[in-house]
């Protein structure tokens, strides 16, 4: 029984430290839609929110994107309910300019309901599942490689072709990075991304490659 205790004690403090975490007090916050903000991939997971008070970031999961903009579209007014991220001020985002990340008092915050009083409608965050897993179809293409989309330390996280954007894993990018020097034109086979909600700043379909072709040679993935 003695040998019981500590881990019965220590079960109970974890689970009690969860509970206080998922128990973030909630804010109301009013301000200006001035722009979105994106994750490494470019697909927009957050907006920038002008107050009275200044700039805010409030965050948001990928697939929340297509409805949260057309309730907030850019330079609309609205209200959300958020809670602060675990980021906390100054949390570096991607789609943010360095003059604007380095800006480390930005409180950042993850929201939770978003109204807009103009178009008397509002999403509740909770009420959008993330998708369930499947695969898309398997698409073959060939087109010039416009942008190899790179984080702010310079690794390698996705293509952009003239029809698709091909997301990499880094294990991918570091295969390939080195045999995209001086390319122009890119081959791809991969199956594209079919679930719904994601809104990608490049405007095209994500592809998961499963091969590249490189100067007329086909590397697997």
């Amino acid at each position: 029984m003695k040998k019981l205790l500590p881990s019965f004690l220590t079960c109970f403090l974890l689970l009690l430290s969860l509970a206080q975490a998922e128990a973030q007090p909630t804010t109301s916050i009013s301000g200006r839609v001035l722009d979105y903000l994106y994750n490494r991939i470019g697909d927009y997971d957050g907006l920038r929110l002008k107050t009275a008070t200044g700039e805010v970031h409030l965050l948001f999961p990928p697939h929340t994107a297509a409805r949260i903009r057309r309730v907030a579209a850019v330079g609309q007014s609205i209200t959300a309910e958020v809670e602060l991220e675990h980021g906390g001020p100054g949390y570096p985002r991607p789609g943010v300019r360095p003059s604007e990340t380095d800006a480390v008092d930005t409180p950042t915050y993850r929201l939770i309901r978003l109204q807009n009083g103009r178009l008397k409608s509002g999403i509740q965050l909770a009420d959008i599942p993330p998708p369930l897993p499947r695969s898309g179809p398997l698409v073959q293409a060939e087109g010039p490689l416009i942008e190899e989309m790179r984080d702010e330390h310079g690794r390698l996280n996705a293509l952009l072709t003239d029809k698709y954007l091909i997301e990499l894993k880094p294990h991918q990018s570091e295969q390939i990075s080195s045999l995209l020097v001086g390319v122009q034109r890119l081959g791809v086979a991969g199956f594209e991304r079919i679930a719904e909600g994601f809104v990608n700043r490049t405007g095209r379909p994500l592809l998961h490659p499963t091969s590249l072709t490189i100067r007329g040679q086909t590397f697997a993935l």
